[in-house]
């Protein structure tokens, strides 16, 4: 049996325990334990492990939180990890997918399912991350590092021989763009996000070679989605940026006022949000989208005379604005 480390993760010392007990019976007896999030996150500070499995609710930082985190982390990228909860609702599902989550366990664990489970994972660092990979890459990232770009871009279109990686041909790509070859570097950021459909980075650095090479209506709609990426991540100092960037080279851009107003908004910083949302609406007067998104605002405010009406321009913009409807009738039954 390959020897394999795991990092169990969760404030329930019951569940721990169990978890525990379930891997060591299958005889791999590497466990280390910690209580949330943030204790594991400096755990693997000090050392590396083959697997992190977490529970998703817990106090500090959530697993998926956790999650974001590693992926967010080069070293940590291809690191098997593993949520569990009691239930996965259909939104829970589709926001581990997203962070990158390996699988998911449902609690309470049963021992064919945790085997089954590291079987997958074990097929997945054998065929993803064996050192005749990783050590390259490293190797790579080295001379990245070191600006010996010609054979950093050798090393890493070598590694494709052994499989494509989302990560190998952001730093083609990336490579390409220092040496102007912007065309090469947008099929390399495209085939990055093609193998990982929510790689900011990569749809971020894919807008800026499309804005190098004059592509302004490419570039913004690339960058947008790496905006909305990082928004879904919570990166909003990220997101941000961007859509500032995106309306310097394009100020008559409606959506991403929108999304600015949006941002602000669950910032708190509602004049902010109200101001994007009223340039909007000076390119647009008609976008009933945005009237919806200040009726919103006013109800933040707890002003639901301007609210209301701001969902009825909306509606009367679009008579089959479902959510304004359904906005106006929380109001007149006293719901908000």
């Amino acid at each position: 049996m390959t020897k394999l480390s795991f990092l169990v993760v969760d404030n329930n010392s019951i569940a721990v325990r169990e978890l525990s007990d379930g891997l060591q019976y299958l005889g791999y007896k590497e466990v280390q334990e910690a209580r949330n999030g943030s204790e594991a996150w400096s755990v693997l500070k000090i050392r590396n492990y083959d697997c992190v499995i977490s529970a998703w609710d817990m106090p500090e930082m959530s697993g998926l939180g956790l999650l974001k985190v590693l992926r967010n982390d080069d070293r940590y990228i291809n690191l098997p990890f593993f949520l569990t909860d009691h239930a996965f609702t259909q939104a829970k599902v589709i926001d581990a997918g997203r962070a990158g989550v390996t699988g998911l366990i449902v609690k309470p664990f049963q021992v064919d399912t945790l085997k089954k489970k590291i079987e997958t994972m074990s097929q997945i660092m054998e065929i993803c991350v064996p050192d005749e990979v990783r050590l390259p890459f490293l190797e790579g990232m080295k001379l990245l590092e070191n600006g010996k770009y010609e054979d950093a871009l050798d090393r890493f279109e070598q590694m494709l021989d052994q499989g494509e990686s989302a990560e190998i041909y952001y730093n083609i790509g990336y490579i390409k763009t220092v040496k102007g070859e912007y065309a090469g570097a947008i099929e390399a950021f495209r085939k990055a996000t093609k193998l990982d459909r929510y790689f900011a980075k990569a749809y971020e650095a894919m807008g800026r070679a499309f804005k190098a090479m004059g592509k302004t209506k490419e570039s913004a709609a690339t960058l947008k989605k790496a905006a909305d990426i990082y928004m879904s991540d919570e990166k909003e100092e990220q997101a941000e940026g961007i859509l500032n960037e995106i309306l310097e080279e394009n100020p008559d851009t409606i959506n991403i006022y929108n999304t600015l107003g949006v941002l602000y908004r669950k910032r708190g910083d509602y004049q902010a949000a109200l101001d994007q949302y009223r340039k909007g609406l000076k390119i647009h007067p008609d976008q009933p989208k945005l009237y919806y998104n200040i009726g919103r605002l006013h109800v933040d405010l707890k002003d639901l005379e301007q609210a209301k009406a701001n969902f009825n321009k909306a509606l009367s913009l679009d008579p089959d604005f479902a959510e304004a409807k359904e906005a106006i009738e929380a109001i007149e039954l006293g719901r908000v």
